[in-house]
Parts: structure tokens; C-alpha cells; sequence
């Protein structure tokens, strides 16, 4: 099975009409994504739409995806490294810093989120300078 289907499992996503709706108990029925958005876009695309996070953030971690690692959190084994499809967290490899995507969700002013990535890059380029000789 392909990592997009596997991701519509995992989040219990309903085909109908050419698009992808959400379908809770308790909950209105609400649009994801269209068929033609689910066919061009690529998998972490299809993660933080369904998170509900901007452009802008997927857009930077598109960009910079090998500098994290996906994880879930199991609570017997704690946080536990999984492939992209199914990630709930990113962990910043640099700084060891775990993000939840619902804590991204609260980042909603682009200079916020743009002071993240820069205190995330601190990170790296220090980790950077201790490397050299």
C-alpha cells in the first residue's frame, strides 16, 4: 500500500465526490482535500493539510525535511521514529527539540514562526562550528 493511503487509514478519511472528507463522531463532516490536490501533492503536503498548518510551514519543511525526524509517541516506548505518512511529531535533529503539530497549528503570525526556524538554525550552525577543526 502506498504512503498516501496508508495516511488516509491512519487519519480515517472518507472518498466521496472526488474529495477527501473528515468524519468524526460528534463532528460535522468537513472537506480535507480534493482529488486533484491528493494526486499532486506530495506526502508532507498531505500531512499538514490535514494538520491544518500554512503554507508557509510546508513550504520550509518540505525544504529542510532531512534536517528532522519523523515520530509518534506510543506510551509504553515513548517517542518512537516512524515514516513521514505517520508522524504526529518532527524532531529537530540539531537541538533534540520535538515539535507537535497542533503546537504548530497555534503558530499563526509569520514573524512568530520565522523566529523558530532562525532559533532552530542556531542550532545547526553551532552544532556546525563545533564539528570543524
Amino acid at each position: 500500500m502506498d504512503e498516501k493511503q496508508l495516511l488516509v487509514e491512519k487519519y480515517g478519511l472518507k472518498h466521496e465526490n472526488s474529495a477527501w472528507y473528515s468524519e468524526k463522531e460528534n463532528a460535522h463532516k468537513h472537506l480535507i482535500f480534493k482529488d486533484a490536490f491528493f494526486e499532486r501533492t506530495d506526502i508532507i503536503g498531505l500531512l499538514f493539510r490535514i494538520n491544518k498548518l500554512c503554507l508557509a510551514k510546508v513550504k520550509y519543511f518540505r525544504g529542510n525535511l532531512e534536517k528532522y525526524e519523523p515520530l509518534r509517541y506510543d506510551y509504553k516506548k515513548g517517542f518512537i521514529t516512524v515514516p513521514l505518512w505517520d508522524a504526529d511529531f518532527l524532531r529537530h535533529r540539531s537541538s533534540g527539540l520535538i515539535l507537535d503539530f497542533r503546537y504548530l497549528q497555534t503558530i499563526t503570525v509569520y514573524d512568530d514562526f520565522v523566529a523558530l526556524c532562525n532559533e532552530l538554525e542556531a542550532y545547526e550552525t553551532a552544532e556546525k562550528q563545533e564539528g570543524e577543526p
